[in-house]
C-alpha cells in the first residue's frame, strides 16, 4: 500500500490517511467510515 500511496502523492504534500478496523454493532452492517477534518 505504501508504494502505491507514495507514487500517487507529491513528496511532503500527501493528504491525511487512515487505516482502521472497527467491530461493527451488527453483523448486517458492512461499511466503516473514517473522517478527517481540519479547520
Amino acid at each position: 500500500m505504501n508504494a502505491v500511496w507514495d507514487a500517487w502523492t507529491p513528496e511532503g504534500h500527501g493528504p491525511a490517511r487512515a487505516c482502521g478496523e472497527a467491530k461493527l454493532a451488527r453483523r448486517d452492517l458492512k461499511v466503516e467510515i473514517i473522517v478527517t477534518a481540519a479547520y
